[in-house]
């Protein structure tokens, strides 16, 4: 049996990358439960796969431990994890991992399961075995043929008169590159252009208890910064709340292009996800999401930085990529000019998608449990 150990009830994309697997496990008929586990926008009636078994921590601890304890566990914490062999997902959006949490992953782990090999690399770089790292990578919402079916079948889902529409989700981290993004946009369209830009996040520091040096202020003070409250500025669309996976699709649908200039990702749910909708993508052309993405002018240049505060937790030697403010805004230029040969795009990027389900990679990470138990 497979236990799962970590955020599954919440629309943080760690949690949808448990869900996806859990799915995909269930669909293949393997044994699997999962520990009712709190976290960020923990949401206790958020969708979680069908006749998944799921039980409480003090439940837990009554059982005797699993055949695999697989976890989705913050490396401090993972002395949490339980199981006769222990998994553990890892992320990481720069070259070089924190020391510490190279540490725990080596001493509390059998199997450290990455993305990309970007970020098996950059695991290796800080001193974990190779044959310790694994890469599987993640797959996309099995939701989307339903979703894009119903969206095709009903005009009101999509209307043609609807401007032009870049989209990006985005936590209001500086690491996701919204500064530049913002300029960027700023840069090219004007009050004139029927375009809009919509951002979809899940929080506005500025209403926060507590904030980190990795996030914005607020994104007002984004906009103003960026120039994006003038009385000329292009139009943008902010969405602060929660969706669903099926309302995320949805979004996907009523976009004509997605832009992910993030300084550094693992791999990139949201672009992937975009990608199986059919919609090309402007993204940098530096991290875990360049080993999907199909090779076009659509990967930004950047610029190797040490700015920590793109980072989550500081770690030496490690780098990440500013996007440049001017690729992307030619990018946004282009596809807004050329709108035909973007549906074209975007349609070669449905392609590239189309193999990468969360079946697939459910299957994929199977295999490596397999081999190594």
């Amino acid at each position: 049996m497979i236990l799962y150990q970590g955020l599954l009830s919440s629309p943080a994309s760690w949690a949808r990358v448990g869900r996806g697997y859990l799915g995909g496990m269930l669909r293949a008929g393997t044994d699997v439960a999962a520990v009712i586990t709190r976290g960020f926008r923990y949401d206790p009636d958020f969708p979680l796969p069908p006749g998944l078994p799921m039980m409480s921590l003090p439940e837990r601890r009554t059982v005797s431990p699993p055949e695999i304890g697989l976890g989705f566990l913050h490396p401090p914490h993972l002395e949490r994890l339980i199981g006769d062999y222990k998994a553990n997902l890892f992320v990481w959006e720069s070259n070089r991992v924190p020391p510490s949490w190279a540490e725990k992953l080596k001493r509390e782990t059998d199997v450290v399961l990455v993305p990309s090999r970007f970020t098996q690399q950059a695991l290796i770089e800080t001193g974990v075995p190779a044959d310790q790292v694994a890469v599987v990578p993640y797959g996309y919402s099995e939701l989307i043929e339903i979703v894009a079916d119903r969206c095709s079948r009903d005009p009101s889902a999509n209307p043609p008169d609807r401007p032009f529409t870049y989209l990006v989700v985005a936590a209001p981290h500086w690491r996701k590159g919204i500064r530049e993004l913002c300029r960027a946009f700023a840069d090219t369209f004007s009050k004139s252009d029927d375009v809009v830009l919509r951002i979809k996040t899940t929080y506005d520091p500025a209403t926060a208890k507590r904030r980190f040096p990795f996030e914005i202020p607020s994104w007002d003070s984004l906009f103003k910064q960026c120039g994006l409250c003038e009385s000329g500025s292009p139009r943008v669309e902010l969405m602060v709340r929660t969706h669903t996976d099926a309302e995320m699709l949805e979004l996907y649908a009523q976009a004509d292009v997605y832009v992910g200039p993030s300084w550094g990702e693992s791999f990139g749910l949201a672009i992937l996800d975009a990608m199986a909708m059919g919609l090309p993508v402007i993204a940098n052309g530096w991290g875990g999401q360049t080993e999907f993405i199909p090779s076009t002018d659509d990967l930004v240049d950047f610029e190797l930085s040490d700015r920590q505060e793109g980072l989550y937790e500081s770690a030496d030697a490690a780098l990440v990529a500013i996007p440049s403010v001017a690729s992307i805004a030619g990018r946004l230029r282009w596809h807004f000019e050329n709108q035909e040969a973007s549906r074209q795009i975007g349609e070669s990027c449905r392609k590239s998608a189309t193999p990468r389900t969360w079946d697939v990679a459910s299957v994929e990470l199977l295999r490596v449990l397999d081999r190594r138990v």
